[in-house]
């Protein structure tokens, strides 16, 4: 998601269009818990719809997927659900719903990687680079974005889930101050900066995703196979 995209890849395209139907995902599952949780009104709403169109906001859909493309990166939208807030039982009601967004990313993550292990046996991940097929590379490249995803979107700085898990527990006066415009714009922007400046970021974040495979079983070639199939989408490489 980091490196420039190779935006005449018609991979890069479908990948795109793989990522909006993930974040639809995203946000009906926080709609779901939100709607469990006590918010009644989130279903008349719109909150529990899979139409892309109802979570689309101006900073997180248009705006900074603008500034991602400009500065050489994937311009991968991303959405937005109103949750009542007030009407949730519990602070950690509250916290449930900001993670259930994440963890729809993880269970994606799981099963777009599944075809990939060795025991499943649909993909012959010991295959060439040159042999693979393009679902092949879509999935991998998919899978590899829903982890990255998860891990950002529990960075715990506005507006990302990982703030508003813990901002349940802030006192009211911090929430506000750190919650209030330009301050969440100014934050992923940097983070973005972060993240492709600093090499030791970037790569934590793949070192988790590797362990993670490993711990599920994936042997190397499997998940060589989701990382160069990633390479491929979004940059028509596979170094």
């Amino acid at each position: 998601m980091l490196a420039a995209a190779e935006l005449d890849n018609p991979i890069t395209w479908a990948l795109l269009i793989g990522w909006i139907m993930t974040v639809v995902l995203h946000e009906w599952a926080h709609g779901f818990v939100a709607y469990l949780g006590g918010d009644y009104t989130i279903k008349e709403r719109g909150g529990l719809s899979l139409n892309p169109l109802q979570y689309v906001d101006p900073v997180m859909s248009l705006i900074l997927p603008a500034i991602f493309l400009m500065m050489g990166g994937i311009p991968l939208p991303g959405g937005v659900t109103y949750v009542r807030r007030e009407l949730l039982r519990s602070r950690g009601w509250q916290s449930a719903v900001a993670a259930a967004g994440p963890a729809m990313n993880f269970l994606l993550f799981l099963l777009l990687s599944l075809p990939f292990h060795q025991r499943v046996g649909l993909i012959d991940a010991t295959m060439p680079a040159g042999d693979y097929k393009t679902w092949h590379i879509f999935l991998g490249a998919l899978a590899q974005l829903q982890i990255i995803a998860a891990l950002l979107n529990l960075i715990p700085i506005p507006p990302l889930d990982g703030f508003n898990i813990i901002s349940p527990y802030l006192d009211e006066e911090t929430r506000t101050k750190v919650t209030t415009p330009p301050i969440p714009l100014f934050s992923l922007v940097v983070l973005f900066l972060v993240l492709s400046n600093v090499p030791a970021v970037h790569d934590a974040m793949f070192y988790v995703k590797n362990r993670i495979l490993v711990l599920l079983g994936f042997n190397y070639e499997a998940r060589d196979m989701i990382r160069q199939c990633f390479n491929f989408a979004v940059a028509g490489r596979n170094d």
